[in-house]
């Protein structure tokens, strides 16, 4: 690309100096890209809600960007920092699950330990509380000017997976309209199905309209995924239920 594309999503807030942090390193390295805020509003330390925002919106960038994750309640730890390629696109950041949406169904994904600190501001073993500027930030803006991902250390074949089923998962995001939103995509269809979500079953509907104005529902939404609402409510706060919480399609009873 002209003009390398490098987005960013973490759960750092606007608070901080944190994200600008991150951006100061990218744009030292490489100042010619194009940074894009995907959200840095994620709860905090929620993997799965990332994998969410990455899997519904990075996908839609052009072939070739750059998408840094860093929601990493382990920094430090022994779990690695990887470049992971998906769809024609790259991914940077923790091997936590943040990536496991992206790379799932896609049988050329590869990823990367990075390991070399010549693509760091500190050396992995040496940054144990923000990777997300001494190890991510520049491996991603690296990447940008063209480095392979080889280069920066051994293939990784065992990256965390997804938790979610076709079946069974937990609620990966509230929406603004207080919508939860699970990991599950369904792959026979809802036909004869409930969701159990807190203690609740809750009935399939075609579209939101169709649902009751006061009690919940579920339909398979726009991204293929169960997802639970009410009618013109907030299904969050009528479950009292947050991100986290199981979620298992069951038979109608």
């Amino acid at each position: 690309m002209d003009r390398p594309i490098i987005t960013l999503t973490t759960d750092f807030g606007q608070r901080d100096p944190s994200v600008g942090s991150v951006k100061g390193v990218i744009l030292s390295i490489h100042p010619g890209v194009t940074l894009v805020d995907l959200t840095h509003d994620l709860p905090r330390h929620a993997i799965a809600a990332a994998s969410y925002v990455l899997k519904m919106a990075a996908t839609y960038f052009p072939t070739g960007s750059i998408h840094l994750a860093v929601v990493d309640p382990e920094v430090g730890s022994a779990r690695r920092p990887l470049v992971c390629s998906a769809g024609g696109r790259w991914y940077v950041g923790p091997d936590n699950g943040v990536f496991a949406e992206v790379r799932r169904g896609d049988p050329s994904s590869e990823c990367h330990e990075i390991a070399d600190p010549r693509f760091c501001l500190k050396s992995p073993r040496s940054s144990p509380t923000f990777q997300g500027r001494d190890v991510f930030a520049p491996a991603a803006a690296w990447l940008a000017r063209g480095t392979p991902p080889s280069a920066f250390g051994p293939r990784v074949t065992d990256p965390v997976g997804p938790t979610s089923s076709s079946r069974q998962g937990e609620i990966i995001w509230i929406d603004r309209f207080g919508n939860l939103i699970s990991g599950i995509a369904p792959d026979a269809g809802v036909a004869g199905m409930a969701v159990s979500v807190v203690g609740r079953q809750v009935p399939f509907v075609a579209h939101y309209a169709e649902g009751p104005p006061d009690a919940p529902a579920a339909l398979v939404n726009s991204d293929g995924l169960v997802e639970v609402f009410v009618n013109r409510g907030d299904a969050a706060a009528l479950l009292g239920a947050s991100i986290g919480a199981p979620v298992v399609l069951i038979p109608c009873r």
